[in-house]
């Protein structure tokens, strides 16, 4: 059975934290930034979708495009972050980001077919960065933490980038002599990013709180 359904269900997916925004109409920059963030991954699995159907190796944009999109994430997570010195890591972490990425874009890794090194280096950033988020905002939001945006959004990425850690380095060591069983693995890894999508959807939906100090404060955890 044709699972190509999936892939076009997982990108119009992608669409929803967009719509979210626009719905809810909130001026927080951090949702604004996880939304750019979506649409430029919708901007770029569409003109995926029309390179594949054409024949066209689209290896390149994938590589060229996960910096972007990683620095739109990572600057996310600095407005949600209300301590200077962690808002400041963040944007230097996302500098040092790109500097690494370059080099071994530049060096090692072959953009014309699936990345070896540089998408799980993003995997891995962005895993630690909601990772953190998500415990800090379970450890100082103010209850019940599952109204919180940033709670959904973290699940929904690390659901998204935890499944997706080696799927590209280990596709392209199998891609020629399990053709296949890469194609099932990339249908199944879109059905989990449907999932992953709705859950940050729910988080661009729930409602601004304004005293919601934010999941890298420096407000020290509630007492139990």
């Amino acid at each position: 059975m044709n699972g190509r359904w999936v892939i076009n269900l997982s990108i119009a997916a992608e669409a929803l934290p967009v719509m979210a925004v626009i719905a809810r109409r909130t001026g927080e920059a951090a949702r604004r930034w996880i939304a750019v963030a979506f649409a430029v991954w919708l901007a770029q699995d569409v003109i995926l979708w029309w390179m594949s159907i054409h024949g066209r190796n689209n290896h390149w944009l994938i590589h060229l495009g996960n910096p972007v999109s990683t620095v739109l994430f990572l600057g996310a997570y600095a407005a949600w972050t209300e301590d200077p010195v962690r808002r400041r890591a963040l944007q230097f972490a996302a500098f040092g980001y790109v500097l690494v990425w370059a080099g071994i874009f530049l060096s090692v890794e072959d953009p014309n077919t699936f990345s070896q090194y540089t998408d799980p280096l993003r995997a891995l950033v962005l895993i630690l960065v909601c990772s953190w988020a998500l415990v800090r905002a379970v450890m100082t939001e103010p209850p019940p933490v599952w109204r919180s945006a940033i709670y959904w959004v973290s699940i929904g990425l690390l659901m998204d980038f935890g499944t997706g850690l080696i799927l590209a380095p280990v596709s392209g060591r199998l891609t020629r002599v399990q053709p296949a069983l890469v194609v099932t693995a990339f249908y199944i890894k879109a059905g989990i990013n449907v999932v992953a999508y709705l859950l940050v959807t729910v988080g661009m939906l729930c409602k601004p709180r304004p005293s919601s100090t934010g999941a890298f404060s420096s407000r020290p955890p509630s007492p139990s």
